[in-house]
């Protein structure tokens, strides 16, 4: 019998990204996914192989993507491996205090005048 829905609820989306954007992710990717395929060729007891597998399978899904300049979605793998990716990145980054400063200095110099064009 054929399968009502084919694409099991999928459907491709075109991915809103500058070039600079996807240039990040490709080498943020790619970083990744050579990580993962080292944990899987020395694969020790500390590395949970299936998730190992999983993720480097994702990374290739979405490296394909900005090839392609398009997304399937829902995709919870790829999704699940950006969270991990971003988080990790806002917590090397210190995100939190970054912004905290950015917002203060901002806010101060906003009440002081403002940014000047020759300034910038």
């Amino acid at each position: 019998m054929a399968n009502p829905n084919p694409t099991d609820g999928s459907k491709v989306v075109p991915l809103d990204l500058s070039d600079a954007q996807v240039a990040i992710l490709r080498a943020d990717l790619t970083m990744c996914l050579e990580g993962v395929q080292g944990d899987l060729k020395t694969a020790d007891e500390g590395v949970d192989l299936e998730k190992a597998r999983q993720d480097a399978e994702a990374y290739e899904r979405l490296l394909r993507s900005l090839d392609w300049g398009e997304v399937v979605v829902p995709d919870e793998a790829a999704r699940s491996a950006i969270e991990a990716m971003a988080l990790s990145a806002d917590k090397a980054h210190n995100y939190a205090e970054v912004i905290a400063t950015h917002d203060a200095l901002f806010g101060l110099l906003a009440q002081l005048g403002g940014v000047k064009m020759e300034g910038r």
